[in-house]
This record gives structure tokens, C-alpha cells and sequence, in this order.
């Protein structure tokens, strides 16, 4: 008995080892998407929040998608500008208890020829930087600024809170 649970269990490791080495060049958004979950769930689709990077509302809109619905969409978020300002969008969660991570919060041209399956721009600026997008199924404008300026940040996270609930409300029941 202990015979064939150690040739089954060396059968594994070997397909582990195969299914690595297929893996090596990919990214970790490529092999997130590519991996199918061995029991026969559907893989979560990525939504890729986007901001110019002077407040950091990607990070926000991202940390409060994975607050409210990790376990049904994969959250990242980029920027088009040199840098983002996480000390600020942080500082915007902590007032709501939402944690903070940065683990997908990376620049525009990171993404590039990734797959995602939601884009979701949150300011016109955004897209106007002229950077290339990631590929993506389905882009959505989001207009944080409401036209103006992003000044008041309780406001501004309201919104794409607001925003958050309503995408949910369309995507996650359909």
C-alpha cells in the first residue's frame, strides 16, 4: 500500500515539475489566468483598475474590489505617471478599516501584453497619457474627478466605492 502511495505521490511531483517548467516564462497575471483550479472552478477575472498616480485611487478602488469580492475577481491596479502616491490612498483606507497591499500595484508598461479581462480607467487622464493598455475583454470609464478635481478624498473614495457596488451588482449576478 505505502508502495503505490509513493508512486502516485512521485507521479505528481513529476506533473508539478512539467507544469512549472511550462510556466517559467510566464508572468504572475499569465499564470493566474492560465492555471485551471483542480476542482473544476471557474477562474476568477481580473480587473485592472487604472490612475494617473497622484492620490493612488487605482490602489484604493483595488483594495476595495478585494475587501468586498475577493473571492470573485482578481484586483490590480496600475498607474500612468512615474510614481503613485500609496501614502495617501493608505491613508484613505485606514479611515474605512479596508488593509492596504500593494502586491499588484504596479506601472501601465508592466502590464503590457497581459490579458484582463476588466479594464477599468478611473480618470480621463488616465488614458490620455498616451501609454499603451494591456489587452483587455471589457474596458470601463470611470470619471473620479466628476470633471473637476480629486481634492476632497472622502468624496472621491465614496465614489469609486459607489462605483465598486454597482459594478458588483452588474457583474457578479450575471
Amino acid at each position: 500500500m505505502n508502495s503505490q502511495r509513493d508512486k502516485n505521490m512521485g507521479q505528481c511531483a513529476k506533473e508539478s515539475e512539467k507544469a512549472n517548467s511550462r510556466n517559467e516564462g510566464l508572468s504572475l497575471l499569465e499564470k493566474d489566468t492560465e492555471t485551471p483550479k483542480p476542482n473544476g472552478q471557474k477562474i476568477k477575472p481580473s480587473v485592472l483598475f487604472l490612475c494617473d498616480g497622484e492620490e493612488g485611487y487605482s490602489l484604493v478602488a483595488q483594495s476595495i474590489l478585494n475587501h468586498k469580492a475577493a473571492s470573485y475577481f482578481k484586483g490590480l491596479c496600475a498607474f500612468t505617471s512615474e510614481v503613485c502616491n500609496i501614502a495617501s490612498a493608505c491613508q484613505s483606507l485606514r479611515q474605512y478599516n479596508i488593509a492596504c497591499r500593494d502586491d499588484h500595484l504596479r506601472t501601465i508598461e508592466a502590464y503590457q501584453g497581459q490579458n484582463v479581462d476588466f479594464l477599468i480607467a478611473l480618470s480621463p487622464s488616465s488614458v490620455q497619457s498616451g501609454k499603451s493598455l494591456p489587452r483587455y475583454t471589457k474596458f470601463i470609464p470611470w470619471d473620479i474627478t466628476q470633471g473637476g478635481e480629486t481634492s476632497d478624498r472622502q468624496i472621491t473614495v465614496k465614489y469609486i466605492n459607489d462605483q465598486i457596488n454597482y459594478f458588483l451588482s452588474v457583474y457578479l449576478y450575471r
